[in-house]
């Protein structure tokens, strides 16, 4: 059942303030709890940060963990500085990423885009595993993103001979028709820190 975020006809501020403060809340422990699961230890970035920030404005005297910070705390005084409390909830539930349903959206677009730009053959978990588990990050520092993923993506497109040199240990033998992608390709397969079975 979807939230509505717009007042009800009848409702008085306060209890839309209240409403929708305990719904966020809700949602910000929901995407605490993914955060352990495989595929969405992100849930508690992109929006999930946006809230926090947000929700710690407005309880700038309050000392509390980050999975401690709420929305549902004593309403602001004054009318204007309650809707502006109220936006930053609704803010927080319109947000793709405030939802499981939203991250497995958002990563699946992620990966339609990064499989034609890169031609890559990622599904959404295996490249949500590779943001997730910091390869992502290594890939990136030694060759550039974009450079990293267009090396993935000749290891996923030529995976038949890169399994036969893993198990050869012969990765001298892999030939691309891009000299430059080759040379980085090389680099890739000799480089034990970037994990390469992962991506075949």
């Amino acid at each position: 059942m979807a939230i509505v975020l717009d007042q009800k006809p009848g409702e008085d501020l306060l209890h839309y303030y209240r409403r929708l403060a305990k719904v966020a809340d809700q949602r910000l422990v929901r995407l605490e709890d993914y955060s352990d699961q495989i595929g969405y230890r992100t849930a508690t970035q992109w929006a999930y940060v946006r809230a926090i920030k947000d929700a710690s404005k407005w309880n700038k005297y309050v000392k509390a963990e980050v999975n401690q910070i709420r929305f549902n705390t004593k309403p602001p005084e004054g009318t204007e500085d309650l809707l502006a409390k109220i936006n930053d909830i609704k803010t927080f539930l319109s947000s793709p990423t405030s939802t499981k349903k939203g991250i497995t959206d958002v990563y699946k677009k992620r990966a339609a885009t990064v499989n034609s730009r890169y031609g890559t053959n990622f599904t959404w978990q295996q490249l949500a595993k590779y943001y997730e588990s910091g390869q992502a990050t290594l890939w990136d520092t030694k060759f550039g993103s974009k450079t990293a993923l267009k090396t993935i993506g000749e290891i996923q497109r030529n995976k038949k001979q890169i399994e036969r040199s893993i198990e050869d240990a012969d990765k001298k033998d892999i030939k691309v028709e891009n000299k430059v992608l080759e040379k980085t390709l090389k680099m890739a397969l000799a480089d034990n820190s970037l994990n390469i079975e992962d991506l075949l």
